[in-house]
């Protein structure tokens, strides 16, 4: 029994991860609802998130005269819509072994009792506090939040020559400063940072006195502006931008 206990045990841990993962892509898979003002949340689990940590927020939502309750809770009871909507496609026996485990987490109900049941709404809490200790342990936060104009340049880093140029003259943190919310976005334009980053750039090579460099624009100003937007900028404000993702989804 107790070998059977703890294949059970085993398996719902399993299942249980798999779903979260499951549930985490549904949710960022959703748009936002811009609750928040000046919060760049990207999808729903931003938001959430950002609801989980700053919370609660207990100002209650209202719509055509009905009320909805707190945004807190509103969130709350969409994210246990999504994770009911993904348990419910698991197996009857994968129910059942969740069903073991919430019980078992659940001081208040009597597990000889309830042993074989299926108990859909403790399967979802048990999802729920998992959910929600991944959006607690997010601590990249900021860089969605107000403040994300002064903390995103102090936590991207670029490379190549313009970004090495700009750097040096104290540029390239600046420009990164006023297209912040371009790099949150996975589809933001990324032409109008690079422009900038361009015609800094090609100014930094034209103040070069005592080189051949200002010479050598003279003449091929058309080839080398190709080149530096081709084959350094863009490149490398793509890479910054999925190392700027990829913190936040830490």
């Amino acid at each position: 029994m107790l070998k059977l206990h703890s294949a059970a045990a085993d398996f719902a841990r399993a299942e249980i991860a798999m779903i979260v993962e499951a549930v985490l892509d549904d949710l960022r898979s959703r748009p936002t609802h811009d609750t928040f003002g000046d919060v760049a949340a990207r999808h729903l689990w931003d938001e959430y998130c950002w609801s989980l940590q700053e919370g609660p927020f207990d100002d209650d939502i209202s719509w055509g005269g009905m009320r909805f309750g707190s945004i807190s809770n509103a969130f709350e009871e969409v994210v246990r819509g999504a994770i009911q909507a993904e348990v419910e496609k698991r197996p009857k026996h994968a129910l059942v072994f969740l069903s073991v485990k919430a019980i078992e987490e659940d001081a208040d109900i009597n597990q000889e009792e309830a042993f074989g049941s299926i108990w859909m709404a403790g399967i979802v809490s048990l999802v729920l506090e998992q959910l929600n200790q991944r959006a607690a342990s997010r601590c990249n936060l900021g860089l969605i939040g107000p403040e994300r104009g002064e903390l995103i340049p102090y936590e991207v880093e670029g490379g190549g020559m313009v970004w090495g140029v700009l750097s040096e003259r104290g540029e390239a943190s600046d420009l990164v400063a006023s297209h912040y919310d371009t790099l949150l976005d996975p589809q933001g334009d990324l032409s109008g940072l690079a422009d900038d980053m361009l015609e800094a750039f090609m100014a930094a090579a034209a103040d070069d006195d005592g080189t051949v460099l200002p010479l050598v624009l003279e003449s091929f100003e058309g080839e080398l502006r190709t080149l530096a937007m081709e084959k350094d900028i863009l490149p490398m404000l793509c890479e910054m931008r999925a190392s700027l993702l990829a913190l936040l989804d830490r």
